[in-house]
């Protein structure tokens, strides 16, 4: 933050014109305008509503203004209740929900068109972060499987996943795991999303590997969840650096008490729902 960007806001605070503060500055109107422009950028929101006519100061305090935030299946569930925890708040904000996956949110965080994402972590080296979702694997078998009790059961069988233009993340992850196991899986199909896999099974074409949050709700098929440590992975809240300001702030404490109760609920998390069972 510059100085000269200060008494820029401050000269243009006092006369609320901008033809006239860049007199006072000894500048020209537009370099006035980037001066203004480049401290909102800094604080995360408008410090003057402008018009044809005339040009206003508002109370930059986080009660308005967009927020627009990356989300995944993940966090399907808390993102809806920390939005309706922060707009009962701050009714006046938008929100813009951007489902995506962490390797495109990632992306369009460092471009500057999300200030939030629910993010797989590791977050990139010294972007914030706070973890609030701990997920794991979840085998979707068709019906005809139910003699299955492990992956090694399964290696055999032919075997749906998810593309890894759709998911990077989640993609590389799911091989990672697969070539720990010591498993070879050879009859391997792709699929675009987890939705299709989940019917691919109750179609009694292939099983599948999807996230834990995924809704599986077809009565044709078994689920067999995987909660060792290597097939399980942390959510979190992450943004830029630069990524700042009221808005961003306030939402991130709102996430951070609802984490409190959701955390004691996930600790529980690996070993806790083992075995075969029917969706």
């Amino acid at each position: 933050m510059e100085l000269r960007d200060l008494k820029a806001f401050v000269t243009l605070g006092e006369v609320l014109h901008f033809g006239q503060a860049a007199v006072r500055q000894h500048i020209t109107q537009s370099a006035l305008s980037k001066q203004i422009r480049r401290l909102e950028e800094e604080l995360g929101g408008e410090l003057f509503e402008r018009n044809a006519s005339s040009t206003r100061l508002t109370v930059l305090a986080g009660n308005s203004g967009t927020l627009r935030i990356g989300f995944g299946v993940a966090t399907k569930l808390l993102v809806p209740a920390a939005i309706a925890q922060f707009r009962a708040e701050r009714p006046q904000v938008t929100i813009e929900l951007n489902d995506l996956s962490t390797h495109h949110q990632l992306l369009a965080l460092s471009d500057g068109k999300l200030d939030l994402g629910f993010c797989r972590l590791p977050a990139p080296k010294g972007w914030p972060c706070l973890p609030v979702v701990r997920a794991h694997f979840v085998a979707v078998l068709p019906a005809s499987y139910a003699a299955v009790s492990k992956l090694a059961d399964l290696v055999d069988k032919p075997l749906a996943i998810l593309r890894r233009d759709k998911a990077p993340s989640f993609y590389d992850h799911l091989m990672h795991y697969l070539a720990q196991s010591g498993l070879r899986f050879r009859d391997i199909q792709y699929v675009n999303d987890f939705a299709a896999g989940v019917a691919t099974a109750a179609a009694d074409i292939a099983w599948t590997l999807v996230p834990s949050s995924t809704t599986i709700e077809h009565p044709d098929v078994l689920t067999l969840p995987l909660t060792e440590g290597e097939a399980c992975w942390t959510i979190g809240l992450i943004r830029p650096p630069h990524s700042k300001g009221p808005l961003i702030e306030a939402f991130w404490q709102t996430v951070c008490t609802l984490t409190t109760g959701i955390g004691a609920a996930q600790s529980a998390l690996p070993g806790s729902d083992q075995g075969l069972s029917e969706s």
